[in-house]
């Protein structure tokens, strides 16, 4: 094999590798997201407790980020959730969403109990998942979406947390809250 075709042939190769990473890593700038640009909805949420939740009383005027999954993705939202508070400590708000549109009437009481047994601070439960619906909730993983403080979309990602995933987040939050 001559070293021009080796040359070409590991070009491609690399070329393909990328383009298979890019397919299978979500990142905050896909084309196809339909979350970024929107403005925050307005809703109303109960949590565990039982306590209600309205964006326009808590987080409205305020960069939010909102960490959201349904249950196959909330064993990872607390890879999530806990280092960003921990970065931006009172700089954002933070808010954990779970969509619980598909548990049957007849067991939400003990849904709830059982958020109230793992989670000491809040989970606003989505039981009709509208909220979920109009963010475009990605399945099966977290999905974490950063609100400016006039209530836009300015990141949404996905995943299950690893660090460089969160890390990267983190950078392009600091990034828009430094923007005079």
């Amino acid at each position: 094999m001559k070293p021009v075709n080796l040359l070409v042939s590991t070009g491609r190769s690399i070329a393909l590798l990328l383009l298979l990473f890019l397919a299978v890593h979500p990142s905050s700038t896909s084309a196809d997201d339909k979350a970024i640009g929107k403005t925050a909805l307005e809703f109303v949420l109960q949590d565990q407790f039982e306590q209600s939740w309205a964006w326009t009383k808590h987080w409205k005027g305020k960069p939010t980020v909102i960490v959201m999954s349904d249950r196959a993705g909330s064993d990872y939202t607390t890879k999530w959730s806990e280092p960003l508070h921990t970065k931006f400590k009172e700089r954002i708000q933070l808010v954990a969403i779970a969509d619980v549109s598909s548990v049957p009437s007849f067991i939400k009481g003990l849904v709830r109990s059982k958020f109230k047994e793992a989670f000491a601070n809040s989970i606003l439960l989505d039981w009709d998942g509208d909220v979920c619906k109009y963010y475009v909730l990605q399945p099966g993983i977290p999905n974490v979406f950063f609100l400016d403080a006039q209530g836009i979309v300015r990141l949404h990602t996905w995943g299950k947390g690893a660090r460089e995933h969160v890390e990267a987040f983190s950078l392009n939050v600091e990034r828009i809250l430094s923007r005079p």
